[in-house]
Parts: C-alpha cells; structure tokens; sequence
C-alpha cells in the first residue's frame, strides 16, 4: 500500500470512529503529507513496507536543521508519525513499526509565565 492511500484511510478512521476535532486532524494531515513530501523530494519510496526507521531519523534531521523547526513541534510529528504507524500495524498495513524505537528531541522546560 502507498503512503498516500494509508493517511486517506487513517485521516477517515481518525475523522469518522475517533472522531477528532477538525484542529486535530488538520495538524495529523499537515504532519504526514510534509513526511510524505519529505520522501518524494529525497527520492525515497513511498511504499509503505519500504519506509524504514532511518528515513523516519533523516525526517527529524531536515525538520531540525533545513525546516529550522523547534523540539516541540518535531516532537508532534513524531507522535503523529506514531500514531499513524499504530493504527497502520492494527489494520495489518505494515507488520513492523518503522518509529520504533525513535527518540524525541529534547524540549526546554518552559517556565511557567506569573500574571501580575
């Protein structure tokens, strides 16, 4: 199965049976189509059996150094990612979970903000 065709299906379970506000589910299609045109312009397949934990690492190192993204928003991607490949291993998409064993980047405490 293509990427593509397994985020439709996972953006209709997550819309439709979860039934996720429309925020949620704008930030998951945000978070997978920018993964998914992360593979396309670096050549890779989009197969989704051939998507393996090194591209998931490769991912996070554009987001961090070329996107300049901050920890925290790499961090939901991540979990988006995760969520993803959680419920494409449940519907027997993918037999293994290619973020297994990903690590999140570190995030900075934020300091609580005091009104005065």
């Amino acid at each position: 199965m293509q990427l593509h065709a397994a985020i439709d299906e996972f953006v209709l379970y997550i819309e439709i049976e979860k039934n996720y506000s429309v925020n949620t589910v704008t930030s998951y299609v945000y978070d997978l189509q920018l993964f998914l045109t992360f593979l396309t312009d670096h050549g890779s397949s989009t197969c989704l059996v051939e998507i393996t934990k090194t591209k998931v690492r490769r991912f996070i190192q554009y987001l961090l150094e070329s996107l300049k993204q901050k920890p925290r928003s790499v961090n939901r991607k991540i979990s988006s990612l995760r969520s993803f490949t959680k419920y494409c291993l449940k519907e027997h998409y993918l037999a293994n979970d290619f973020t297994h064993g990903i690590e999140s980047p570190k995030t900075d405490d934020k300091l609580p903000v005091y009104m005065h």
